[in-house]
């Protein structure tokens, strides 16, 4: 079955779903926007939608999927109406600019029985997927400890956008908004952590939240190491780098190298994900597109299913309070983070 889409917002990310969703045949039906150039970029990548002026011209379509692309502050407001009308949900990264916001995401979206997704599609790397199975068969032995970077590079121009690093629409700075993912794909290769460590600072004056930050990870019996920033000229490919008793794995950007008694590449990826156009990772939204709805279609649960993606929301909430109290440790919450494969059934709350 087409799934009629209805995209929520019309900014910096929304041309890549609007380019994955096309290349898995949906049908955009819709794009809510009031910038008149966002509308004409969104006119070129689907000519077919209706430039819609309101969430509530978007409850009146006909449509079964809504992909919600606002700033993060409005993600709970705007999932909760369309949840209320029976539309399943993709979200673009975080769920929200809070964690207590993301749980109820989750909490409204599985009381009113819509399916839900959030676009954390660094795990649809070639590289993830082969590292995920290395790690399950043991290949590096016992994992021991972890080194993340990810170095970014973004201009004060970048920054210039209204509410772009503050608090109030974000959520936060580099962390939540960029490092995200890297961390996101570290957690689901690794598994929960028990308490973080963290230290924040900025480079530039009028930047409100973090453009750099360093994080300590517990996660009982290994621990990893985080730094991210958007002051490291030019900027880089990320890495995740795991040290097992048994051998090592490394994924820089889009590819996999196993360290042992020697070193050899096992996928030679060559996408630059490094810079602020999500466009470069087209084909990861592809992978995540197929999977959601694919997964929906059969009644299961995606691997970016909404619920999982309170497990790294859940470590920048403890992020952001060890840093605000002194780099004291904070706890990480304990809320269920499993993936939910029930299938659910939608109805319009209308």
């Amino acid at each position: 079955m087409t799934r009629r889409v209805v995209v929520i917002g019309a900014g910096l990310a929304s041309a890549a779903h609007l380019t994955a969703l096309r290349a898995v045949g949906a049908d955009v039906v819709g794009v809510v926007t009031r910038d008149e150039k966002r509308a004409a970029a969104a006119r070129r990548l689907a000519p077919e939608a209706r430039i819609l002026p309101s969430l509530d011209a978007a409850e009146a379509l006909d449509a079964d999927t809504a992909v919600v692309v606002t700033p993060p502050s409005s993600h709970l407001a705007v999932a909760s109406a369309l949840a209320e009308c029976g539309l399943d949900l993709v979200i673009d990264k975080p769920l929200a600019a809070s964690l207590p916001d993301a749980q109820a995401i989750v909490d409204v979206a599985e009381r009113t029985g819509v399916r839900a997704a959030v676009t954390l599609q660094h795990r649809y790397k070639e590289a993830a997927g082969r590292a995920r199975q290395l790690l399950a068969d043991g290949v590096i032995g016992t994992l021991r400890s972890a080194t993340v970077t990810v170095p970014l590079w973004r201009p004060d121009s970048y920054y210039a956008a209204a509410g772009r690093g503050t608090w109030d629409r974000d959520g936060g700075g580099v962390l939540i908004t960029q490092a995200i993912h890297t961390l996101d794909l570290y957690l689901s290769l690794t598994g929960p952590a028990r308490s973080v460590v963290a230290a924040t600072a900025t480079s530039r004056g009028r930047l409100e939240a973090e453009d750099t930050i360093h994080l300590l990870i517990d996660q009982g019996t290994h621990a990893a190491s985080v730094t991210a920033s958007t002051a490291s000229w030019p900027g880089g490919a990320e890495t995740i780098h795991l040290f097992g008793d048994a051998g090592q794995l490394r994924l820089v950007g889009d590819s996999l190298v196993l360290i042992g008694d020697g070193a050899r590449t096992l996928v030679d990826g060559s996408v630059d994900a490094s810079g602020p156009d999500p466009l470069s990772m087209t084909a990861w939204f592809r992978s995540l597109y197929e999977d959601v709805l694919t997964s929906w279609a059969a009644g299961a649960a995606p691997l970016a299913d909404a619920r999982s993606g309170l497990r790294v929301q859940s470590v920048i909430d403890a992020a952001y309070r060890s840093a605000a109290a002194g780099t004291t440790p904070a706890v990480v919450s304990e809320e269920t983070h499993d993936i939910v494969s029930e299938e659910r059934e939608s109805a319009c709350q209308s």
